[in-house]
């Protein structure tokens, strides 16, 4: 398997040297265009490492850099910054909020293949990134939640579930599978960008569960987008004679033959704006016992909890719920 290798360097001379000396290396390159959105290039080639001159889209590089480091759907991607003695000076503190590592122009050969396999190496052993979504994964999300808790900043956290996910998965086979799980991930990354901020965040824990961390104030809007934009495109999973039917014929998690319903979300948020969430077990739990109750619902659900579980809501909207868009306050 080939690694991927992403330049944006402006200088025709520069980096012609470059892609020889990667290709010699056995790197497969892509070069991009001043004019391009970075951004954009990154997702779409999903590249092992990027290196980029800070001189790039004059002399913008630096920001570019900040930019594909506070992104979730980009800040697991190395990145290596060519710089100019004088401007390493006056931009020292930007290079430490945005890069992983620089050289100075032109770079040393040898130095600079030292430091690409130092940078592949560290992102391999130090960044637990979802191998099918490429969000962050176990590591990443513990360590954003243990962050959150202890700046006792207000914050929500929605725990996702696709429901009835293994059935469909036993039926369709896991390339299907594996469709699903890619195209939820968009939608909910999707989402969060359209109604949150630039620094919530998007994580893979593993299989059909994703957990996003936002503000409170669009925790709901985002669970509404997400619900809505999973349930048109759900049924599109499915035969048509699975569509029309509303089920499928498969095993349940106990392995009985049964009609098991079309995929749908249920969605368990927690926020700290009332009382505060001590410890990321604590926040676990509060989520897990909101799951659990939604899961015993039909259809695509989401709650949040206004204070530590107080279960006297819970019993109130049973003719909302009966109707799979569930929006209760616990």
């Amino acid at each position: 398997m080939y690694i991927k290798v992403l330049l944006a360097v402006p200088d025709a001379k520069l980096r012609e040297i470059l892609v020889y000396l990667l290709r010699s290396w056995e790197y497969y390159v892509v070069t991009l265009e001043e004019g391009q959105d970075v951004t954009e290039q990154l997702k779409k080639h999903n590249p092992s490492l990027f290196i980029i001159d800070a001189s790039f889209e004059n002399k913008q590089g630096l920001g570019i850099c900040k930019k594909i480091k506070s992104d979730f759907t980009t800040s697991y991607i190395p990145t290596i910054v060519l710089i100019d003695k004088r401007q390493l000076r006056r931009d020292l503190l930007s290079i430490e909020q945005g890069v992983d590592d620089y050289l100075i122009k032109p770079p040393d050969p040898i130095d600079l293949e030292i430091r690409i396999v130092l940078a592949l190496r560290s992102a391999a052993h130090n960044f637990n990134a979802n191998a099918l979504t490429k969000l962050p994964g176990n590591k990443l999300i513990e360590r954003e939640l243990t962050r959150r808790i202890e700046e006792r900043g207000q914050f929500s956290f929605h725990y996702i579930d696709i429901n009835n996910f293994k059935s469909y998965n036993d039926k369709y086979g896991h390339i299907r599978g594996d469709q699903v799980i890619k195209e939820t991930a968009g939608i909910i990354s999707k989402s969060v960008k359209s109604r949150g901020e630039a620094d919530d965040f998007v994580g893979h824990i593993g299989g059909d569960d994703f957990v996003v961390v936002t503000r409170p104030a669009a925790a709901e809007a985002i669970a509404t987008d997400i619900i809505e934009d999973f349930d048109s495109r759900a049924v599109s999973f499915y035969s048509e004679a699975d569509r029309q039917a509303g089920f499928i014929v498969a095993k349940d998690r106990g392995g009985k033959v049964t009609n098991v319903p079309l995929m749908s979300l249920t969605i368990a948020i927690v926020n700290n704006t009332r009382e505060k969430i001590a410890s990321l077990l604590e926040l676990t739990d509060l989520s897990m016992e909101i799951k659990n109750y939604l899961k015993r619902l039909s259809g695509s659900n989401f709650m949040v909890n206004r204070r530590v579980l107080d279960r006297g809501p819970l019993n109130r909207k049973k003719e909302e719920a009966s109707s799979g868009r569930l929006n209760i306050n616990a």
